[in-house]
């Protein structure tokens, strides 16, 4: 549907390249009624009306001569001159007119600005670097609509960006106007995740003067900053990427089963993803939840899909797949259960 619409603004703002060469033609012809009307009558006759005038100046600009020359130099300088007049200003709106209509390419720009336009709950992303190519990617597995901004026109994931659905904009957010280009009014978020913090705020500060209540989430290298920014700014979100990374990054490194880790009031909590040993084949999903603490996230039977929020009563299979959230210390616990073979 915002395609559709896109498609009606674009077509709207193609017939808008004739306004120029059409009121042009308006008004010569005009002029060419008004001279007509006091030289291109016979010698002796009355003045033509002006109805009358303005169709035969109407006409001449289609090169139609409905009329005998006038007598008048004045009369045949109209009939040999509106013409040209009607030539070129014909000509200069079917250019017009093809150049928008088949060339969309040329203005990527307006395109762009015509696609948000006729968005509604679509998400800004600011950067299109390594960590924005990965939100965007994420963002889309959601099924959201993205725009991006990006500054660098040889970004490396320009190309992988636009072979998706996202609309891509080259230029700098802190730019005036570039938001607004991008109907930040219907935007539902804004994420800020270029490689540089002092631009990264001051690209939220413009956000948050452009719209009052959008949320905003800022990527920072700095975490005093980023909790400075979060407390003092009214931004919702701001997230040190190495705050958010070091968690995995000591976890996994103690246990390669650890796929994701989550703190929930000071308690840390662990994503494992193991395969289904004798210990948990044959038991049901609630069975972890009671005697582990543990809860299945997600299982995968071998060659198969990920299948979400398990039924409690389902029995896990030896060589399946399994994604558990635990607290990180009962990890080890996770895997001696797993391990452990079932008494006979």
């Amino acid at each position: 549907m915002t395609r559709v619409r896109a498609e009606c603004l674009f077509y709207l703002r193609a017939l808008r390249s004739l306004a120029r060469p059409f009121g042009l033609l308006v008004l010569i012809a005009i002029d060419g009624a008004v001279l007509y009307h006091y030289f291109g009558q016979a010698e002796g006759a009355p003045l033509p009306a002006w109805d009358h005038s303005f169709f035969v100046s109407y006409t001449l600009l289609f090169l139609e001569h409905v009329e005998p020359v006038p007598v008048h130099p004045v009369g045949q300088l109209l009939y040999y001159v509106w013409p040209l007049f009607g030539i070129v200003l014909l000509t200069e709106g079917v250019i017009n007119l093809g150049i928008t209509v088949f060339n969309k390419e040329s203005d990527a720009k307006g395109w762009v600005t015509l696609m948000a336009r006729a968005s509604r709950g679509h998400v800004i992303l600011c950067g299109l670097g390594n960590v924005g190519y990965r939100v965007l990617d994420e963002l889309q597995g959601m099924g959201l609509s993205v725009f991006a901004i990006e500054r660098d026109e040889n970004s490396k994931f320009l190309e992988s960006a636009r072979k998706t659905d996202c609309q891509v904009l080259i230029g700098d957010p802190r730019t005036p106007g570039t938001l607004e280009s991008l109907n930040i009014a219907q935007a539902r978020a804004v994420i800020i995740a270029t490689d540089d913090d002092l631009a990264n705020l001051e690209i939220a500060m413009d956000v948050r003067e452009a719209r009052k209540n959008i949320p905003i989430v800022m990527r920072m290298f700095d975490q005093a900053l980023a909790q400075k920014v979060r407390s003092t700014l009214g931004i919702e979100v701001s997230v040190s990427t190495s705050k958010l990374a070091a968690p995995l990054l000591a976890c996994a490194a103690l246990d390669p089963s650890i796929v994701g880790t989550h703190d929930v009031g000071g308690t840390k909590l662990v994503v494992m993803q193991i395969r289904v040993l004798p210990g948990f084949a044959g038991v049901k999903v609630v069975t972890i939840a009671q005697e582990q603490d543990g809860t299945v996230l997600a299982v995968r039977p071998e060659g198969g899909e990920w299948s979400l929020q398990p039924s409690p009563q389902q029995v896990l299979a030896a060589g399946e797949e399994v994604q558990i959230m635990v607290g990180s210390h009962g990890v080890e616990q996770i895997h001696e259960a797993n391990r452990r073979a079932q008494p006979s």
